[in-house]
């Protein structure tokens, strides 16, 4: 299609702009606010859905302000840097409120949403190539496989941020010339790991002595805890070099994290979210000795503070976190067993035995666990989730199974992103 002047209505539900175009279409633009009006080439993706271009913007919205990043235009890490605050805030909590609405789901009480500010994220995952001698390390720019070189990223806390870009002439000595690849590191507690996806640049691609040089030096300079590495996302990572165990804490817990392992993004999110899942059982669970369900448990985020108040089951379907749970876990109150809760979910008869049920499951949410839930006698349920439509599908399922929503509370911890999660507490 061709180039028309549209003024953007409202903000869609993935942070873009929705304005009108010809024929009575909705167009999302990325990056627009409000009130933006804007010169706009729009096409039709194969989805039937139309997406925008600005060409031009003629006059910018009352919600519009000036992002804080100097790479904002350039780089596609963030989406909503461009809103004011007042209006990004009531904008990621109206995305839970809507879904629940749209399934006649109504909270008792609506706790006070926390906001994790920047410079806060302590994982993150880059795109990197080496050309020309030089590495090219950051963000992809928006709706590109192109990368936007940073030099500062506002969301990651400082030291992060400055392990990033200290690794740079090691990754140029380790990856191959040309060939894409991605680097992941993550903070866990007081140290720090590096996850390397891509070719190597020895000559068979395998971990000769100049790259065990490299990776030594790298993990040394750059204050790595470990180093791992696999040519494609879908393989096994190989441990290079470990200087210190990775452990993370949780609670009572102190486990050793695989390669890679899933985090809470940020500590302070971390801490919101364990202290509303204990907040729920304090106030809702009065037997003295306690018996809990962890679902989606990964590696103990949640079970490792429950076991303070009771004993506890945990389930995960992935192997390396349960089965690392389960050698953390001895003789604390915690067993860690590996399920598969989306084929076999606890059934009815299995969830008689306890006095709560906390989920915490990946975007697709619990629906077939939530099923089993709903016709349970279950007294307290308390849901953790990252996307308000399948949280709302299955607070909807537990509420038509004669669940009360009692107390809501959203947690943002992903920054100028269009992610937020939330913490549903639900008695019968």
């Amino acid at each position: 299609m061709g180039e028309e002047v549209v003024e953007v209505k409202t903000l869609g539900p993935q942070g873009d702009g929705i304005a009108v175009i010809e024929g009575g279409h909705n167009v999302y633009v990325p990056r627009s606010a409000a009130g933006d009006k804007m010169l706009v080439k729009s096409h039709k993706n194969k989805q039937g859905i139309y997406r925008g271009e600005v060409v031009e913007l003629i006059a910018g919205g009352e919600s519009r302000v000036d992002a804080p990043c100097a790479f904002y235009e350039e780089c596609g890490g963030c989406q909503l840097q461009h809103i004011r605050e007042d209006v990004y805030q009531n904008w990621k909590t109206e995305q839970v409120y809507s879904a629940l609405i749209y399934r006649d789901v109504v909270a008792k009480e609506i706790l006070p949403a926390v906001f994790v500010p920047a410079r806060s994220r302590r994982r993150a995952s880059w795109s990197v190539v080496v050309q020309g001698g030089e590495v090219k390390l950051g963000y992809n720019q928006q709706r590109s496989h192109k990368i936007a070189e940073i030099d500062e990223c506002l969301i990651l806390c400082p030291e992060l941020d400055q392990k990033r870009e200290a690794s740079k002439p090691y990754l140029k000595r380790l990856l191959r010339e040309g060939k894409r690849g991605n680097v992941f590191m993550q903070m866990a507690d007081d140290k720090t790991e590096m996850l390397i996806t891509g070719e190597l640049s020895s000559r068979k691609g395998v971990m000769d002595l100049a790259i065990m040089e490299a990776v030594a030096e790298l993990a040394q300079n750059v204050d790595l805890a470990r180093v791992s590495w696999r040519v494609k996302d879908s393989h096994t990572p190989n441990v290079m070099i470990e200087r210190d165990p990775f452990i993370k804490k949780f609670g009572r817990l102190q486990v050793a994290l695989p390669p890679g392992a899933f985090m809470q993004p940020t500590v302070q999110g971390e801490k919101t979210l364990v202290d509303a899942v204990m907040h729920g059982i304090h106030s809702n669970v009065s037997k003295k000795r306690p018996r809990f369900a962890d679902l989606f448990s990964g590696s103990g985020c949640f079970a490792g503070s429950m076991v303070e108040r009771g004993s506890v089951d945990a389930f995960e379907f992935a192997e390396e976190p349960i089965a690392l749970l389960a050698k953390a876990a001895g003789g604390i109150g915690i067993s860690a067993q590996e399920r598969n809760l989306f084929e076999r979910p606890l059934m009815v008869k299995e969830l008689a035995v306890y006095d709560a049920v906390i989920f915490d499951p990946p975007r697709a949410g619990a629906k077939e666990q939530a099923e089993q839930l709903a016709g349970s006698k279950v007294p307290l349920v308390i849901g953790v989730s990252c996307n308000p439509k399948s949280f709302a599908r299955d607070a909807q399922t537990l509420v038509q199974g004669g669940y009360t929503l009692q107390s809501l509370q959203c947690v943002d911890q992903f920054v100028y992103s269009n992610h937020v999660e939330m913490v549903g507490v639900f008695t019968r």
